[in-house]
């Protein structure tokens, strides 16, 4: 269960939402990564999905975002989190945990991967990492530690409502369109419904393209985020992880606040964060 660094393969695997990202790893390095969509996420699917990478070739296995072992309480340092040997449906796997919150109640379980590799990348990086998914966390960071952090369900809400309106959730979104509704989601998180209604209205009577539907759509659930999470952005240092097409709507929706945001890779930082946990 546990070759050095420089011997025989592991596995290196992330589980965020539904999403499976895997690396397999020569040592300290690294193959292209795969990505599966999974249809459940309950153990017997996700065992199932990995005995199928591993091709009937028994190697090591160090798996980040599930709940196989017990979550950590912040405050707690990400890139030092121990790896924990359990059982996946008969499939031995070494656990990244993830970080847990007594008040306001909250679970970080995909996203600890990535945490740690910024902070390895970054080990005296002070501020607030924003980790857009399908769960959105707010972390603040100080003397490399996660002290508190925020969540929200954003994207899952802006998705639904997007699709409710019959619209596509991969299509184009208006910049202009969406800063101006982040502006009054953020003056008026309150009046978050109602901005929805009549953006079903105007879509409904065809007075809106849809690039300009999504865009509102988005804005008003990313405004009543911002507002939620403003000591968490105001005046911090941010840096913003997040996958391409959630990282383009968050950094637009903070750019307009004229907000200064570090970019880092998601995939990247995921990797590097498995990587610093395997126990070899």
């Amino acid at each position: 269960m546990q070759p050095p660094r420089n011997g025989p393969g592991w596995l290196a695997a992330n589980l965020d939402g539904d999403t499976l990202s895997t690396w397999e790893m020569a040592g300290g390095t690294a193959g292209p990564a795969q990505v599966l969509r999974l249809q459940e996420s309950r153990p017997p699917a996700l065992a199932a999905a990995l005995r199928q990478l591993l091709g009937g070739a028994p190697r090591p296995v160090l798996l980040g975002g599930s709940a196989l072992a017990p979550p950590h309480p912040v405050p707690v340092r990400p890139a030092e989190l121990p790896a924990v040997e359990t059982d996946l449906d008969g499939l031995p796997v070494h656990t990244l945990p993830g970080l847990s919150q007594a008040a306001p109640c909250g679970l970080i379980q995909g996203a600890v991967a990535a945490i740690s590799g910024f902070l390895r990348l970054n080990p005296d990086w002070d501020g607030v990492i924003c980790l857009p998914g399908a769960v959105t966390h707010w972390v603040q960071i100080s003397a490399r530690e996660a002290v508190s952090f925020q969540s929200a369900l954003t994207a899952r809400l802006a998705q639904a409502a997007v699709q409710g309106m019959a619209l596509d959730t991969a299509g184009p979104w208006d910049k202009a369109a969406l800063a101006e509704a982040v502006a009054d989601g953020i003056a008026k998180p309150e009046h978050l419904a109602a901005r929805l209604a009549a953006v079903q209205a105007a879509a409904g009577l065809g007075q809106l393209p849809a690039e300009t539907a999504r865009a509102q759509i988005w804005g008003y659930f990313l405004g009543a985020e911002l507002a939620a999470a403003r000591p968490y952005w105001l005046g911090q240092n941010l840096a913003l992880i997040a996958e391409p097409s959630q990282q383009a709507l968050y950094a637009a929706a903070l750019g307009a606040q004229a907000l200064p945001v570090t970019l880092a890779d998601h995939a990247r930082m995921t990797l590097e964060g498995l990587k610093g946990a395997w126990p070899g």
